[in-house]
């Protein structure tokens, strides 16, 4: 009889020594998770160091003390495209229609302010369906503008996501700051700098963004992008208040990317720096 009552009190107690162990693993996760995020956070050595080197790409990325995301940097060059081409896609009212095709995952574009001479920036919204996580909305302000010594082509995207009000389909992006340089170099030459600087927010693991951003950059610069460009429509722009400082026509076989390894070294240089995961570079656009 004894052991019966012994057999029950155990059979009656099992359950919740369970949830117990369970409760303390549990914990035990999160505190794990807290700690490894704040060391990743307050790691960094606030230099730009070389993680890409390959077809004439070079990719860097830089991570500061205390800040919880990477920036990257991604520099090439070709004589297959003049600035004009290169900037075609910022007023390409079309992409509306075919959105995933520049960002993966994207379902909807909208153009909110077209950019004007006398207003030169646009406002954009890229919504991208990022499972397992919520999907993203980029809003972005994409500001254009030309150095007219330089002739150098700057197009800043920066996150602005209280534009519209919030919609509970998505996670908004509240911090994005990606930059495109186009450099005329002569012989037809452009050099293409971005830099990547965003935080896909929500519950999206910051070390998994910061492993992945490096190889986006680099595909973007040496493949997706250069097809898309390569289209008639963006291969035939011509926009008549762009200088395309170029000294002789495109023709001259394409020069190696520069040595970046001039990159700025602080992450205050990185300030000069639109929406892929892919989805970044449809960003920037």
């Amino acid at each position: 009889m004894n052991n019966d009552t012994a057999i029950a009190k155990r059979s009656r107690f099992a359950p919740r020594r369970l949830l117990k162990f369970a409760a303390v693993g549990a914990v035990s996760l999160v505190m794990l998770y807290v700690v490894a995020d704040w060391a990743w956070t307050m790691s960094g050595s606030n230099e730009w160091k070389l993680k890409i080197d390959e077809n004439g790409t070079k990719v860097y990325t830089l991570k500061a003390p205390g800040d919880p995301s990477i920036k990257v940097r991604g520099v090439t060059r070709s004589n297959e495209f003049t600035l004009s081409t290169h900037i075609a896609p910022f007023f390409d009212e079309n992409i509306q229609k075919n959105c995933g095709e520049w960002v993966e995952g994207c379902f909807e574009y909208r153009i909110l302010k077209r950019w004007e001479k006398d207003s030169p920036y646009n406002v954009t919204m890229w919504s991208v369906a990022m499972p397992p996580f919520q999907s993203r909305q980029i809003l972005l302000q994409g500001n254009l503008w030309q150095d007219p010594v330089t002739k150098v082509l700057t197009l800043e995207n920066i996150a602005v996501p209280n534009k519209l009000p919030v919609e509970d389909c998505c996670v908004r992006l509240d911090h994005v700051h990606n930059v495109f340089k186009y450099t005329p170099i002569g012989d037809g030459n452009i050099e293409v700098e971005l830099i990547y600087d965003m935080d896909m927010g929500g519950l999206f693991p910051r070390h998994l963004l910061s492993l992945a951003a490096p190889s986006v950059v680099h595909k973007m610069l040496s493949e997706d992008t250069p097809k898309l460009l390569r289209r008639p429509e963006y291969l035939n722009a011509k926009l008549d208040f762009i200088d395309e400082g170029l000294k002789n026509a495109p023709g001259a076989a394409p020069t190696p990317a520069a040595d970046a390894d001039s990159a700025p070294a602080t992450a205050a240089a990185s300030e000069a720096s639109a929406p892929s995961v892919q989805a970044t570079a449809a960003a920037a656009g």
